[in-house]
Parts: structure tokens; sequence; C-alpha cells
């Protein structure tokens, strides 16, 4: 099974397989409050959680879960050991294939997804759909919480899908790498929200993440729109490709979309616009390219 059609599964194939002791669900809704200036506040929805979710079903927030609160920026990516140990104290093993579902806010669910990939999670899956959908079909919820076994999650993080402010400030300077902008066309060109100071990274393309899904369910486009949507851009033809936005969030979908596509050399700006911004001598270009 190759990297795009591995990434999804439908909801009849979960309802399905709600009692496969190998899966092992977890629910990471989230809200969203926009605060511009500065970073957004996706809070917690664990309490929506506890009313309702799909059948043995665990819950983890984007935020108080898979971030650091003593990052140096909001969102920095939660150390792997700490995600290894919370998987095991919830019971999960790294045998389980996870899948993932989440509400509409799409971008926080393909966080989630690519903070378990890079710690080491060998198989991570989305569902095609919202939770939402799901109870708007008359699928199976709960209100049951799983008990926890605890149990050893044993995995390897992958360090190369973090990209630092090093090596941004040295992609800028080099050809073979590219530098690929996940916020909307409007704030690729420095206008709308920002977060700290307008404007892109010098020689970023721009890939709204919004344009390589379906805003409706959060999968992505069929496999030729989204090789079309890359090329378009001006994405394709780099050794090495690095995304990035305001926090590191809309940049996990642009990077799930290549992941799919079979990239393999691509990282993700963890500390993005938040730290980028707050340097006064870290050059950002506004305006049409």
């Amino acid at each position: 099974m190759d990297s795009y059609s591995r990434t999804f599964v439908s909801p009849s194939w979960l309802e399905d397989h709600l009692a496969d002791p190998q899966l092992a669900i977890i629910d990471v809704r989230a809200g969203f409050r926009p605060q511009p200036p500065g970073p957004s506040d996706f809070f917690s929805m664990r309490t929506d959680y506890e009313e309702a979710h799909i059948p043995g079903a665990h819950y983890l927030h984007m935020v108080d879960d898979l971030s650091d609160p003593a990052g140096p920026f909001p969102f920095a990516a939660l150390a792997a050991t700490n995600v290894h140990d919370l998987l095991g104290a919830m019971g999960i093993s790294n045998d389980q294939t996870l899948v993932l579902y989440g509400a509409n806010m799409h971008v926080v669910t393909h966080r989630c997804w690519w903070s378990l990939r890079q710690a080491g999670a060998n198989d991570v899956r989305l569902l095609n759909g919202t939770y939402e959908l799901w109870v708007q079909a008359g699928r199976p919820v709960t209100d049951v919480v799983p008990d926890r076994s605890p149990c050893a999650f044993e995995a390897s993080e992958i360090p190369e899908w973090i990209a630092d402010k090093e090596a941004v400030t040295a992609a800028v300077d080099d050809p073979a790498v590219g530098l690929v902008n996940a916020l909307s066309h409007e704030q690729f060109e420095g206008d709308g929200q920002h977060y700290g100071r307008p404007g892109r990274i010098p020689g970023s393309v721009s890939v709204p993440a919004m344009s390589v899904i379906d805003p409706s369910t959060g999968a992505l486009r069929e496999r030729s729109e989204l090789q079309t949507v890359f090329r378009d851009a001006g994405a394709d033809g780099f050794k090495r490709l690095i995304t990035y936005c305001g926090g590191g969030i809309a940049a996990s979908t642009a990077f799930l979309a290549l992941d799919a596509l079979g990239y393999e050399n691509v990282s993700l700006y963890d500390g993005s616009l938040l730290e980028w911004a707050k340097d006064p001598q870290a050059r950002l270009d506004i305006g049409p390219v």
C-alpha cells in the first residue's frame, strides 16, 4: 500500500473494525478562536468527548497533550519520549494502528497526525470525515471512556521531520531547498492575520492548507490534483522541502499532502512565523511574487 492509499480510512471501515484490538482510536477534536495578531487559540473539546465519542476512542488535545508547555514558542512539538510515555499510559502500543478523528478544524487533526508520526508512531491514519459526519450518518457513539492498561510504547523519533530556524535561514539562500508557506494566499502576500509581523519568508511558494484538502471532510484531494497544486505553486524540483505557516499547524496539512505523494525529504518548521517574526533581523517579504 502506497503513502496516499494508507493515509485515510473510511467511516464504514472504521465502524467494521471498532472491536479490533490492533486498533487504537484517538479523538483529537479541538475548537478554534483566532487571535490576530499572534497565536490562535485551539481550545480543548475534552468535555464534548466525555459526553459522546466513537466507541473505544481515547482523547488527546493538540495543545494540552501534544505541545511542550515550556517550549520556546507556542505549539512547540512535545519531546518524543514524552509522547511515548503519554501513549503508553493510555494503553497504546506501537504495534497498533492509530486512527485519529477530529472536528471541522482539519489542520488540528493533521498536526496531531504529524506529532505522533514524528515521535515514531509506525502506523497513524486519519478518518476520512469528521466526527460530525460520523454522527450525521447514524454511526455508533458512546460516553464510555475506555479502560487504560498501561504498556510500553517503544519508538524512535524522526528528527529530520523537524526544521529549526537555522535550517530555514540556510534554506533562504539554498536553491536546492524549497520553502512552502501553508497560510492563505492573502497572508502569504502580507495581508490579514499575522504573527507579529506580516509577510512570508523570502523565496517561499504559496500552497494554502485548504488548497490540498476537501474542506467538508478534511481528506486530501485526489493524487493528480495534489501534484498539480504543488507543481503550479513552484514546489517541485527541490531536493528538500520545508513547510511552515504561523505556528506549525497548517504546515502539517501541507506536510501530510507531500508525504502522501511520496516525498521523502520533507521537514516542518516547528517555530514557523511565531518564531521567525520575533527576530527583527529575519526578513519577511510582502506583496505579490
